[in-house]
This record gives structure tokens, sequence and C-alpha cells, in this order.
């Protein structure tokens, strides 16, 4: 079977939010992608893929330069990527294609700076990013005041009624209630009358599909010129709204009212937790939906006259936490819920067969598979391993720089640890051996280290009963990547930047206020 001699097209989805554990693809017990597993025949399907980061914009940026976020820049509070890299997109171009995109998260657009700069791009996600920057500048709080952060602990309206209550009788702030309330009632107007991608998603992601039947058919009239197109779907990414008809794990009346990183700020007890039951359902049937889409989307594409000749990337940014470990969301974790990720390609005709394949894989290895699609000279960074070539990555790396948007979060739950006895300290670093062993550094500097051959859900930590020179050498080969990665160098550079302390000087130096409903 021979090539094409045309550069092929390439088409990279990105199902924001959609961890491969929640995928039946992938083993998940639950019939959450059907669709997949269909199209999986025509792909290579790749079992050990893991994302660089934990939430969107490392992961993201990783994608764009196949570099770790501590080499691209990319990473909490600082979404530009460096200018002196070489940027896909910009790579692209460079060959000679047309660049396209469309996506539904606000961070992944030109205008943030971490796309590059699309020939053509529709952005959906625009007024979420404007939302975004409200509340990371911290202008959200002054809208609301004492009582809006002290609201911000209720996950019912039960309870937010107890706290208004409160708060009135501790400080008669009838005032500051009133503009509470109209802030309240301004952003509930807006996600009804206006939802973003973010307050509900399934619009956007039905106008996706519906830009992608117009765009193709347009394409296909320059067959001898090659386009990259970048496609982004927020299905799967709070809040989890699922259209009523594809309520298959959850109850039609269900809902997710309040943002799950909320949970962070209370300790564990009946009622959150079937509250997380109730948001795991509708992840699931998130999930479901979109992989129902996707599958009308492939029958899209294989109707181009331009399919044969065309490479199909379908992967993920990173997953989500849903009470596992104590963690929520996507935010404070480098564990495998978040960072085992799907990767499915289809390769033009002549490139690689369809099946499994168990190499380990990052999300950075992306970048030298496409360069090697379109035949570009430029150089690969040491830290991309093209798909194509014979299995030779030993190490992946994960990293989370600086929790600056989530430490809050973060300060909430290791207060309540504290009080229970207990240590709660988010993962910083994480290194994933060829041998399926995995190593976690944590902010406190302990070491977690796991057999993924025979623990994938990571329940069994094997540090307790390593030799003192075997925790020793795993230390070691922790710090050799960090040094070789950067990790440390961009570290101490954002908290230069920026003006910041320590993650662990702030758990200590600030009081964690706690609000009783009661």
């Amino acid at each position: 079977m021979t090539r094409s001699a045309r550069p092929p097209h390439i088409i990279l989805i990105v199902l924001d939010t959609t961890g491969a554990r929640h995928l039946s693809l992938y083993g998940y017990p639950r019939p959450t992608s059907p669709q997949m597993e269909r199209l999986a025949d025509d792909c290579r399907v790749y079992s050990r893929c893991y994302a660089p980061g934990c939430w969107t914009v490392p992961s993201h940026g990783s994608l764009f330069t196949g570099l770790y976020p501590s080499q691209h820049g990319a990473c909490e509070g600082s979404f530009l990527i460096g200018d002196n890299l070489q940027h896909l997109t910009a790579v692209l171009k460079m060959a000679g294609y047309r660049t396209l995109g469309i996506s539904s998260n606000g961070l992944v657009s030109p205008a943030t700076g971490l796309c590059g700069a699309f020939d053509e791009f529709v952005d959906f996600g625009r007024h979420d990013l404007h939302r975004f920057f409200h509340n990371f500048t911290g202008e959200a709080q002054k809208d609301t005041g004492e009582l809006g952060r002290r609201l911000k602990q209720a996950l019912t309206l039960r309870e937010a009624v107890a706290l208004t209550l409160t708060y009135l009788k501790e400080t008669g702030g009838v005032g500051q209630l009133s503009r509470t309330a109209r802030h309240l009632a301004r952003r509930l107007l807006q996600d009804f009358w206006h939802p973003s991608p973010v307050a509900k998603s399934a619009g956007y992601t039905e106008k996706t599909l519906a830009w992608v039947r117009r765009t193709l058919p347009r394409l296909a009239r320059e067959p001898e010129q090659p386009f990259f197109l970048f496609i982004n779907l927020m299905e799967a990414h709070q809040t989890y709204r699922p259209p009523l008809r594809w309520r298959r794990f959850s109850r039609w009346r269900d809902r997710a009212w309040v943002d799950p990183q909320r949970f962070y700020r209370r300790p564990p007890d009946p009622e959150t937790a079937q509250l997380v039951t109730t948001y795991r359902n509708l992840y699931d049937d998130e999930v479901l939906y979109q992989d129902d889409l996707l599958g009308r989307l492939w029958r899209t594409l294989r109707q181009s006259p331009a399919f044969e000749n065309t490479a199909v990337i379908i992967t993920s940014d990173h997953g989500e936490h849903l009470g596992e470990k104590g963690h929520y969301t996507h935010i404070l974790s480098l564990y495998n819920e978040l960072l085992w990720v799907p990767l499915l390609i289809r390769y033009p005709r002549g490139w690689a067969a369809p099946g499994t394949d168990n190499r380990l894989v990052s999300l950075t290895d992306l970048y030298a598979t496409v360069l090697d699609l379109v035949d570009s000279p430029l150089p690969r960074p040491a830290t991309s391993s093209s798909l194509l070539e014979p299995p030779s990555r030993t190490a992946a790396v994960a990293q989370l720089l600086y929790p600056e948007m989530w430490l809050s979060r973060w300060q909430h739950r290791a207060r309540q640890a504290s009080l229970a006895r207990e240590t709660f300290s988010p993962s910083r670093f994480a290194l994933f051996l060829d041998n399926g062993l995995k190593i976690l550094e944590r902010w406190d500097g302990a070491l977690e280290i796991y057999d993924l051959k025979k623990d994938p859900e990571e329940q069994t930590d094997l540090r307790p009963g390593l030799a003192p020179e075997v925790l020793a050498e795993f230390g070691a080969l922790v710090a050799l990547h960090q040094e070789e990665t950067g990790f440390w160098t961009r570290r101490r550079e954002i908290l230069q930047h920026r003006g910041l302390a320590a993650p662990e000087a702030i758990l200590e130096a600030q009081p964690c206020a706690v609000y009783s409903a009661a």
C-alpha cells in the first residue's frame, strides 16, 4: 500500500476534559463510547497516553509545541507560549497548510495566544474567557463581598438560605445582601438567556458539527491545498448538563447546580457524597452524548473526498476527578483520573496500520508525529517522539508548576485534613516509566509510587514497602527529570514575576475561614 504524493490533510480533535478512565473503549464498565469503539477499527489506538498537565492551558501548550509546561511557559497564571518556540500552527503554515480552528473553550483560542495565529478561527468561548479572567483577578469577590464568599460554601438552596440568615444576624448587612442578590440574578439570567459553553455546552457542540459540515465542502474545492483543522469540544467539561434525551446514567431531574470545586471547601459528608455520585452520572452522560456527536462527525469526514488522504487525531487535554482520592474537577492532582487520556489516530493510506499500540506516549509526541506527516525539515524537540517511528520513549513527565488559581481550595482541604490528623498535599511532578511504574512527588516533598500494570487505579502506594536506598534512587530519578525539563527554574520565574510566595508558606500564613450553615 503506497502513500499519496500529496501532503496529507490533518484534523486534530480535542475532547476537552474527557479522561480515558470514563471511556468504555478503555475498559470503563459503563457503555459510554460505543461510537469510538466502532471508529477505532480504522485507527491506531494508543493505550498508554498521558497528558503533561492537569488542565487546559499546559496540556494544549504541549500539544502545539511538543514541550513540557516548564519549557513552553503556558501554565497557571501565564497563558502565553514563549515567542522563540516553534508553534505547530506556524510550522504548518510554513509547510503550505491552510489552518482552521473552532473551539468552545475560551482559553483555547488565538485571543489568549495559546493557539497561535490560524488563518480562520471560530471562537465560541470568548464570553467564558471574560468570566475566567474576572474570577482570576479577584473582581468577582469584590462584587459579592463577605456574603458572596460565605455562599461559595453552600451546595444546596437550603444551605444558601441558612448562610444568608446567619450573615444577616451577625452583621445586619442588608445592603450587601441586596448587592449580592443583584449580582447573582444577573449571572443566572445571563446563563439562562445566553448560556456560554461552560454553562451549557450542547448547543455549541452541535454548532461545531454544523460548521465542520459547511467547511469541508469548501475545502474540498481546493484539493491541492492541504489543510490543518483543529476542533475543541467542551461537552464533558463542567457544568455537566447533558441533553435530556441522552440521560442514560442520570435522572431527568438531576442538575449540577454548583461548581464541583466548591467540594474542596467542606469536609466529606453524606450530602456531598450524594452530589458527587449525581455529578458522576451527569458527566458520563455528557461523555456518551459527545461520543454520539463524534460518530456523526466521523461519518461526515468519511464522506469528504479528501478523507483518504487525511490524518485524524482524536485525543483529550486531561480527564476529570469526581471525588477520587479527595479531588474534584481537574485541579491540584496528577493522578491518572486527570493524566490518562485517549489517543486514536487514523493515519492516511500507507502510513500506519490500525490496531492497538501499547507504547508509552505523551501528548507532546503529537508534535513530532505531525511534523513527520508533513515531512517538515524543522528539528523535533527531545521531549517529542514521533509515533511513526519505533517506540523509543523511556519516560514521560507531567507537571503542576504553581497552583496559583486554586490555592484557596488547597488551603481549605489542608485545614480539614489537619483537623482530622491527616495530610493533604497535592502532587507537583509525575514521572511515568516505560516499565509501568509511576512516581509522584508531592508539594511536601514526599513520593508516591504506583505499579500501573498491576494497579491502574493507583490504590496501593508502594513507597512504605521500599528500602531507603530504592526510594533514594527514585528521588534522584525525579530530580534528574526536573532538572532536564527546567521545572524548578520555571517555578522560580513564576514566583519572582508575579511576586508570589511558595504554596506551603501561604498555607501556613493565611487562616482558613469556615462558615457554618447551622
